[in-house]
């Protein structure tokens, strides 16, 4: 698993939060090759240059892009990472599947700024187009992840939303949690019922029944937790419900709360509506975790 990663690269600072998750990663197992890949657009869009003139700005954009992205793969190295730097010259839009391609990578790792809509901006974001066309596991580091306060990927967390698509992506975090050496964390986020219209002293009983269902609604799912939790065989585990208003910030707060090394989310999917349901509340982990995101559904392989 993961013998093969990409890291993408656009040289700000920001990738260096991703050296840490990086380095564990090759520690774990032996023989894991990282290419630590920067795309320069140079004239890929200067289409009525002739060839000579194009050469000349691909060449001075390589040079310029060279020192800074060698500098990168040193200190990576220094970290004992076996690290491959390339540069090509191209849309990082084509230019990343063609390299995750060309390497046969099982993992790409994307170091956001956090600045862009993943929804809005889909076709201007390298990270909503990588998940949207999830071919491969793609691992997020934001710029709010603290690289050294952290301490590995375990405990893992997993939100459950109980949907038809909650099996392949439970399997893809016990596989991330198995492969890292963590335990596994489930998470449901249940919405409060909203009783602050209820003031009238006549309703103290509705509001006793109220209150009363909530608290059956919040047994329900813990119940219906730990039975998904018990299908987990091979990592240790447990399962929490988060009471929130919205669900991307409840499940932020409590990564941060619970110390959470990394949080496994489902990919977006392909088809609009998918995206659109799931969209807002997976944008949310993805920009303000803090910690790295995994998202994939599926399988991880051995």
């Amino acid at each position: 698993m993961f013998d093969r990663i990409v890291l993408i690269t656009d040289l700000s600072d920001v990738t260096r939060k991703a050296f840490a998750p990086v380095a564990d990663l090759a520690k774990r197992r032996k023989g894991v090759r990282v290419v630590l890949l920067h795309a320069v657009v140079g004239s890929t869009e200067q289409y009525f240059l002739d060839d000579a003139i194009r050469a000349k700005i691909d060449e001075k954009a390589r040079a310029k892009a060279r020192e800074p992205l060698d500098d990168m793969a040193r200190d990576l190295a220094k970290l004992g990472v076996d690290v491959e730097p390339v540069l090509e010259v191209g849309s990082p839009f084509n230019v990343l599947p063609e390299v995750v391609n060309r390497y046969e990578a099982q993992l790409v790792i994307i170091p956001t700024h956090g600045h862009h809509s993943l929804l809005r901006r889909v076709s201007n974001s390298v990270t909503a187009r990588a998940i949207r066309d999830h071919v491969v596991p793609v691992l997020i580091v934001n710029e709010h992840f603290d690289a050294d306060a952290w301490s590995g990927f375990g405990p893992v967390t997993h939100p459950v939303d109980f949907g038809k698509e909650q099996r392949s992506g439970l399997r893809t975090a016990e596989d991330f949690a198995f492969a890292t050496g963590g335990a596994l964390r489930l998470v449901h986020v249940l919405r409060p019922l909203n009783l602050a219209s209820i003031y009238d002293e006549d309703e103290r009983e509705l509001r006793h029944v109220i209150q009363s269902s909530q608290e059956a609604q919040l047994t329900q799912v813990e119940a219906a937790l730990a039975d998904v939790l018990s299908g987990v065989e091979r990592v240790t585990g447990e399962s929490a419900v988060i009471v929130g208003e919205a669900a991307g910030q409840a499940i932020c707060e409590d990564l941060a709360a619970s110390g959470a090394g990394s949080v496994v989310l489902p990919a977006l999917g392909r088809d609009s509506v998918r995206t659109q349901l799931m969209g807002s509340v997976a944008e949310h982990v993805i920009l303000h975790a803090p910690c790295p995101v995994l998202v994939f559904d599926g399988p991880l392989g051995s």
